[in-house]
């Protein structure tokens, strides 16, 4: 367990973080001294985004109420405590921005490799996020192919992660951040768990079969059978 303060705002990383960390980067198919260093640098990738995205959360909320919260980061992502009962307009807010926080680092990050790098917002930028970064473009692009290649590891996965990660949690799928919002504007919660149910499901058969990314597919998998309890719960009520 790990416990620390940033911004006065107390923070608790529990072991099944780093865990899910290590799963997530491919820990298991560690054949070499370069693979771990990946790794080890993967994990400081998404501990780094997943906190930006939660100190968003946390620092309008304490903005908002004068109360302070807190944040943990756990095996399923991350969590921002308010500390406090958040009036609808408050929650609204706080809710955007934990993924407006990650897409303001996603430009910091751009912007910082433009600067340092010589990136074109066009070329480079789109080749970082529809490729990997151990693919063919970095021996096709004189910017990339002359960079070092952890750096350019770095680089690639801190833009994907705070890019598609931060428009992912958008989607309405309750207990995402969209699923919150979408909540929070649509009167009808039989259609806010229709809605997650579908939109999670598709989701994870389309990461599964199409993407190969087991982790988000088990992810959206229990994030729709959680839409579809409360469902199946609702229409209990109205029986």
């Amino acid at each position: 367990m790990l416990d620390f303060k940033i911004f006065k705002i107390p923070v608790r990383v529990e072991p099944w973080f780093w865990l899910m960390g290590f799963f997530l980067g491919g820990g298991i198919g560690i054949k070499s001294r370069q693979d771990f260093l990946m790794i080890l640098l993967w994990i400081v990738v998404l501990f780094v985004s997943i906190l930006v995205h939660e100190l968003g959360h946390a620092l309008t909320s304490r903005k908002m109420t004068g109360v302070t919260p807190s944040i943990k980061l756990w095996g399923m992502g991350g969590l921002a405590y308010p500390n406090t009962q958040l009036t609808q307009k408050q929650s609204f807010w706080v809710t955007w921005a934990g993924p407006l926080a990650g897409l303001g680092f996603f430009g910091l990050i751009v912007l910082t490799c433009c600067a340092i790098y010589g990136f074109t917002i066009g070329t480079d930028l789109t080749m970082f996020l529809l490729f990997p970064s151990t693919g063919v473009y970095r021996e096709t692009y004189t910017v990339l192919a002359e960079m070092n290649r952890s750096h350019l590891y770095m680089i690639d996965k801190l833009l994907w992660v705070n890019f598609w990660w931060s428009l992912m949690n958008l989607l309405p799928v309750f207990p995402l951040d969209g699923g919150q919002i979408y909540a929070s504007i649509e009167r009808s919660p039989k259609r806010v768990w229709t809605v997650g149910m579908v939109t999670g499901a598709l989701v994870a058969i389309a990461s599964f079969f199409i993407l190969h990314q087991i982790f988000i597919a088990i992810l959206f998998g229990y994030f729709a059978f959680q839409n579809y309890k409360r469902l199946e719960h609702l229409k209990g009520q109205h029986r």
